[in-house]
């Protein structure tokens, strides 16, 4: 279809949706949107859903609907996960040769063993089922490469994509709305929160170099966990030591100026967290085999996102409203 075509297509589109919603036909309201999103791109969906949310008899529920949507238009970071050693000697095991004979090795060290790269993600749309149906045991060469997140390897970058999801979690959205709200408001919500990830390759041999105290300012911020920094070893995740300290020494460029200090201390303020979909307890994947994330999914998908699907859904859910594919990663 040519531009000149898709224009008047895409206006007849939105218009029609438009009309619907005022008529409050939400299901067929979607259906036109969407094919007008899909003959005529973002600029007329931008238009669409501003001039839809400006619409005083429209429900509060549809135009929060509409807002999360407007959010993810200029949403431009790729969906990008993290696969990280568990131990800081995983590099000289792998040097020796222990991938290959230690079962053990192998688990604590998915990067340095080559299960999954550093950069990493599921690559196939039916990860979620599959690990959930026990395939990341039972067929651990396949899954563990092409299904990193949804079997645990993996810890996708995630963030809230709406300025408003502060205010739509104090008025309980994130309970009341979950499937929503997880995948618009995953911070907000807890399914996700600031944990430490080495970011390059060369962390291991940086941090056995003694960068970490050589080069503080790139190193702390990129190797962390090479780098034993403190606020990677606290359950609660990756957190500021004083939040208000802190606010007030990044304003007068201390994260620059003092990085040995501020890094560590600082860990949030200063960058040296990232945000991630992760299980926060060691006991996910049993409960998760239990069935408890239907039984138990208040609770499940905020502590054991992973396990329960939820990182995998955050991905295709970030994949989707950039316009990306699998390839592109």
């Amino acid at each position: 279809m040519n531009g000149l075509s898709q224009k008047p297509l895409n206006i007849v589109l939105l218009g029609a949706g438009l009309a619907l919603l005022l008529a409050g036909k939400r299901l067929y309201t979607v259906a036109f949107f969407v094919a007008g999103l899909l003959a005529g791109g973002f600029l007329a969906f931008t238009v669409w859903t501003t001039a839809a949310a400006s619409i005083t008899t429209i429900s509060a529920s549809v135009k929060m609907y509409i807002a999360a949507a407007l959010a993810l238009v200029p949403l431009v970071s790729a969906t990008v996960g993290f696969c990280n050693d568990k131990d800081i000697s995983c590099g000289s095991w792998s040097r020796d040769g222990l991938c290959d004979s230690d079962a053990v090795v192998k688990d604590l060290c998915p990067h340095s063993c080559g299960v999954c790269s550093l950069m990493c993600s599921d690559r196939e749309e039916n990860c979620k089922s599959w690990a959930l149906e026990g395939e990341c045991t039972k067929s651990p060469d396949y899954m563990l490469k092409e299904c990193a997140t949804s079997c645990g390897l993996c810890a996708p970058k995630c963030a809230d994509v709406h300025v408003d999801c502060n205010h739509w979690g104090k008025e309980g959205q994130c309970e009341g709305n979950p499937g929503f709200m997880h995948l618009n408001c995953p911070v907000t919500c807890g399914v996700c929160r600031g944990t430490c990830k080495d970011v390059h390759d060369d962390c291991p041999g940086w941090a056995k170099d003694g960068e970490c105290v050589n080069n503080p300012g790139h190193t702390l911020k990129a190797c962390p966990v090479s780098c034993g920094v403190s606020a990677c070893k606290t359950e609660t995740g990756c957190t500021d030591k004083n939040s208000t300290a802190c606010a007030i020494w990044a304003l007068d460029e201390e994260c620059t100026k003092n990085p040995a200090m501020m890094l560590v201390e600082c860990a949030a303020t200063c960058g040296t967290c990232n945000v991630v979909c992760e299980d926060k307890s060691k006991d996910c994947a049993n409960w998760a085999s239990e069935g408890q994330c239907t039984s138990n999914a208040e609770g499940m998908l905020t502590t054991c996102p992973q396990s329960c699907g939820l990182c995998h859904d955050l991905e295709l859910f970030y994949r989707g409203a950039i316009g990306g594919d699998k390839d592109e990663l």
